[in-house]
């Protein structure tokens, strides 16, 4: 039915989801008719995935950490990896952050070896080379 809540009326309708105990109110531009498009790499909405790929901090304080795992939301939405990658949502961030696919595991990396952790400062001891 149309949505109840002062800022959904007019603009949304109340949807009942399987996995819910009451209906939801939903902006109209949120819902389809038609199902959504398939996750790429073969990832379903909700899947813990870990992620591969350099540590990074972005101007927000939301981080990518090596290793880190996260749940897969849907397809990539930014330019640069739609198509490419998927957005996924790290409980260490605020918001969810777009990852390419070469940079996801369905299971966890393995540990760096010597027990070192990315991103932990080391320092070289061995004898000077030139390269």
């Amino acid at each position: 039915g149309p949505a109840t809540a002062a800022t959904h009326k007019g603009k949304g309708v109340n949807v009942m989801f399987d996995y819910n105990k009451a209906g939801v109110d939903c902006y109209l531009s949120t819902l389809s008719a038609e199902a959504p498009e398939p996750v790429p790499g073969g990832y379903q909405a909700g899947q813990e995935v870990f992620f591969t790929g350099p540590c990074r901090t972005f101007a927000s304080g939301d981080q990518l950490v090596h290793g880190g795992c996260g749940k897969v939301v849907g397809p990539a939405t930014s330019y640069t990896v739609k198509g490419k990658g998927v957005k996924m949502m790290f409980d260490y961030n605020k918001a969810s952050v777009d990852c390419y696919l070469n940079q996801l595991l369905a299971a966890a990396p393995q540990p760096v070896p010597g027990g070192y952790q990315v991103g932990q400062e080391v320092f070289f001891t061995g004898s000077c080379q030139t390269f």
